[in-house]
């Protein structure tokens, strides 16, 4: 005895620490394939409807004289932001099930701070930005 008590449990698992997911994290084959498949559906599936949509919307609202249209640009101004508006909220709307995605992952970094809910609570404010613009 060396004076010191063990109270380690000799068959106790040692869990893996959490990954430092900052400015200088470089994803893994498996995560960049993931971010393109996000970004892709997210365009797609979300996005380009939701922003085909809002236009719709403000193109009937504007021919049945609830929104007016500008004397000079007409109703383009309002469909530019109408469509702005909707891709936008489309990116938003595709996050969470971005986010889904990456917790299945198996040995992946990324994946592993997302399922401990840990890159949300200890990042700083500006690397956390740069980690959301890949899942969005």
């Amino acid at each position: 005895m060396n004076g010191r008590a063990d109270f380690r449990e000799p068959n106790a698992q040692v869990s893996r620490p959490i990954p430092d997911i900052g400015g200088g994290y470089i994803p893994t084959e498996e995560e960049w394939r993931l971010f393109a498949e996000c970004h892709e559906e997210c365009f797609w599936f979300r996005s380009v409807p939701l922003a085909a949509t809002s236009m719709l919307i403000t193109q009937g609202l504007i021919s049945k004289g609830i929104l007016s249209s500008h004397p000079k640009y007409g109703s383009i101004p309002k469909l530019i932001f109408a469509c702005i508006v909707g891709y936008f909220a489309g990116k938003l709307s595709y996050v969470k099930t971005c986010q889904e995605k990456f917790k299945k992952l198996e040995n992946s970094p990324l994946g592993e701070a997302l399922r401990s809910g840990e890159l949300r609570r200890s990042s700083p404010p500006g690397q956390s930005k740069q980690i959301w613009r890949y899942l969005g």
